[in-house]
């Protein structure tokens, strides 16, 4: 397990650098209402919330796989809710970098999300 989650840290920090360096280079070329300006802060949110909840779900793995199963839709059932929780009170507060934040957030939830189901069919596949 430990080997598993140290090979999936490495690779989500790589895919954060490479995130972060995108997003950099896209702020020059797209205008600057569409990327938030607290993009460095949203990468550092999902990196810390991808490793929080793979190290749960593969802690969860060597149980039952039924315990597998329910810890895997209620991390998923957290994270939703945590994700919109954090949009909506950001555009509250922040409504001139509303349109930047959402689009900014929902591109980099489709990032790290697509990342974490791999690695945990990749994981699960394995086992």
């Amino acid at each position: 397990m430990d080997s598993t989650f140290h090979q999936f840290s490495k690779r989500i920090i790589i895919i954060s650098l490479i995130t972060a360096v995108l997003t950099f280079i896209l702020t020059y070329i797209i205008p600057e209402k569409f990327i938030s300006y607290s993009w460095p802060y949203i990468i550092i949110f999902f990196l810390s919330i991808s490793l929080l909840v793979h190290r749960f779900l593969l802690k969860k793995s060597i149980d039952h796989q039924g315990k597998f199963i329910n810890a895997f839709m209620l991390a998923t059932t957290v994270k939703l809710l945590l994700y919109l929780a954090i949009i909506l009170i950001y555009v509250l507060l922040n409504r001139y970098d509303a349109i930047g934040f959402i689009i900014t957030f929902f591109s980099y939830y489709l990032i790290f999300t697509s990342f974490e189901i791999f690695s945990i069919l990749k994981f699960l596949k394995g086992k």
